[in-house]
């Protein structure tokens, strides 16, 4: 059935949720859709739509409201279309070059910062930045920390360049250094206590890559080889580098892949390792330290 064009000027919000629910469908996630591009177009609460419904709004959000409900209509993700995404306690700007951040990956947010004790200076490295949604929601909990958020896509840092202007306090904007790099490759040997990242670790051939939103994700931030653990490895034999004794490797990886990331820690000489699961319940983030000396000498001696 049709959309009606209702001429802007008489349009209500009542209206324009009737017009969003009629083009991208009535059910629970749909209407999810609609609210946030309502309220994220016309500035409104939550509690300002719903407490006066009928209220006119102006002709060039009415505009912008049917091309997003068009555009969603077409599959483009609601971040995309907004320009942002709420993730942690903060809102992110995203780009069509960066990754759009999950709720699953504030768990590896919230691992991290149980790992960095309050007011203890530790040099912490976010890999893979995208957004710089986890280096700056880590380092606005551990302002204590130094922060170096590295990607190897230009346009991306540049993402995460403008929300650490926005969301980064005067004082922390000096603890704070976004880099383009390989991945780990640039940094000195021994100088990092936490390696964080959420690498791609979707294979080739994952079916995933053509559902929903990651239809339109740059490949470069979710495809990673035909078992979906190349960049892991890479990662893991990096950190084995640049990790000071007893600092920690944390990362995100695909739901089935705990067993595998665990072994491959393992083999790589890492100890203390642990996953965790996400609001799923699936595996989600793993962790392992470089070991001590003492820890070292214990794996080399005979039982």
């Amino acid at each position: 059935m049709g959309v009606p064009n209702i001429p802007a000027a008489e349009v209500s919000l009542i209206m324009l949720w009737t017009e969003g629910v009629q083009r991208l469908g009535s059910d629970e996630s749909a209407q999810i859709d609609v609210r946030a591009l309502i309220e994220g177009i016309t500035g409104l609460s939550r509690s300002q739509c719903w407490l006066n419904p009928q209220q006119p709004i102006p002709q060039a959000q009415v505009e912008a409201l049917r091309s997003a409900f068009a555009a969603r209509a077409q599959g483009q993700p609601v971040a995309y279309i907004l320009g942002y995404r709420d993730f942690w306690r903060h809102r992110f700007l995203v780009t069509a070059d960066t990754l759009i951040p999950r709720a699953e990956t504030e768990h590896l947010v919230e691992w991290a910062c149980a790992l960095l004790p309050p007011q203890q200076p530790a040099l912490v490295v976010d890999l893979g930045t995208g957004t710089g949604a986890i280096a700056l929601s880590v380092l606005l909990e551990r302002p204590s920390i130094t922060m170096l958020a590295i990607d190897r896509n230009a346009a991306t840092l540049t993402v995460a360049r403008a929300n650490a202007e926005r969301l980064l306090p005067s004082p922390l904007q000096a603890q704070w250094l976004a880099l383009q790099g390989d991945w780990a490759s640039a940094l000195a040997t021994a100088s990092v206590d936490l390696l964080l990242a959420n690498p791609p670790y979707l294979r080739a051939d994952d079916p995933h890559q053509q559902q929903g939103d990651l239809r339109f994700e740059p490949a470069s931030a979710l495809l990673a080889g035909t078992d979906g653990l190349r960049d892991i490895q890479h990662i893991i034999q990096q950190a084995r580098r640049v990790l000071r004794p007893g600092g920690g490797l944390l990362f995100e990886h695909g739901y089935n892949q705990g067993q595998a990331v665990r072994e491959l820690l393992a083999v790589s000489g890492f100890v203390q390792i642990e996953t965790r699961r996400d609001y799923s319940g699936h595996e989600r983030n793993t962790l392992g330290f470089w070991p001590k000396h003492d820890e070292k000498i214990a794996q080399i001696s005979p039982n």
